[in-house]
Order: C-alpha cells, then sequence, then structure tokens
C-alpha cells in the first residue's frame, strides 16, 4: 500500500507542504523572537532615557529652589536694611581680625555711637585670651606658666 501512495505522489507533496509549513512556522518564531529582543532591548533605551530625564529635572528642580532661597535671603536682608536705614541706624558687618568671629555693630548714623555690638568686645577679648592660652599650652605643654 505504502508503493501505491508514493507513486501517486501524494505522500511527497503533502509532505513537502507539511515542511515548508514548519519551516515557515521556525521563520517567523525567529522574526518574533528578534523582535521581542529588539522590543526589550528598546525598552531599556527607553527606560534608560527616562531615568536621566528625571535626574535632569531633579537637578534643575534644585537648581530653582537654591535660586528661590538666596533670593528670599536678599530680599529679607534688604528689608532689614531698609527698615535699619528708617530708624536712623547703621548697621555693619565685618569679622575680627584677632578672633575670626563674625561682628555685627549697630550705630547712630547722626553721632556714629555704637548702640549694640554681637559678640561684644568683652566676648572678643575673651576668645583671644583663650586662644592665646591655648597657644601657649600648644607650645609648653602646660597651661599655666610659671615664669617671674
Amino acid at each position: 500500500m505504502s508503493d501505491l501512495i508514493s507513486n501517486t505522489g501524494i505522500t511527497n507533496s503533502v509532505v513537502s507542504e507539511m515542511v515548508n509549513k514548519k519551516s515557515e512556522k521556525l521563520n517567523n518564531d525567529d522574526v518574533q523572537t528578534n523582535q521581542s529582543e529588539a522590543v526589550k532591548v528598546e525598552s531599556k533605551q527607553i527606560d534608560k532615557t527616562i531615568a536621566e530625564a528625571h535626574t535632569e529635572k531633579r537637578l534643575a528642580v534644585k537648581e530653582l529652589e537654591d535660586a528661590e532661597e538666596q533670593k528670599a535671603i536678599e530680599e529679607v536682608a534688604s528689608k532689614l536694611q531698609d527698615f535699619v536705614n528708617l530708624i536712623d541706624k547703621q548697621l555693619q558687618f565685618r569679622v575680627d581680625d584677632d578672633s575670626g568671629r563674625h561682628v555685627v555693630t549697630v550705630s547712630d548714623k547722626l553721632s556714629g555711637d555704637v548702640i549694640r555690638q554681637i559678640p561684644s568686645e568683652e566676648v572678643l577679648r575673651l576668645a583671644r585670651n583663650l586662644s592665646d592660652l591655648a597657644d601657649t599650652a600648644n607650645r609648653s605643654g602646660k597651661i599655666i606658666v610659671t615664669e617671674v
């Protein structure tokens, strides 16, 4: 019976069709696999681009916040200066040479008399004395020097 089927050529054409269909299916599977891998790679690139965009956005927001904070500080300083000008007082900021501390002095504009100094001269003098004492202790190894 197999001789009869073989002779008619029916089996060869059926087998040939089956092989072609299987081949097409395998080719389609390969194309789908390649497309799937390409989609995965593209998806990763998109995710990376989105992450970079989020990072840039955070940096831009931080810069904007910093700029707004600086502007607010400048506005407060300006308002404070305007207020001081209204009450005929002068506000001076400086750094003490000996102690390195920041000093704020409020004085009368007309007379130049110092109304208030923060920190006071006494505190600055104490800081200088403590600094001198520390220097002496570092040089000699003793806190109290008993030279006459």
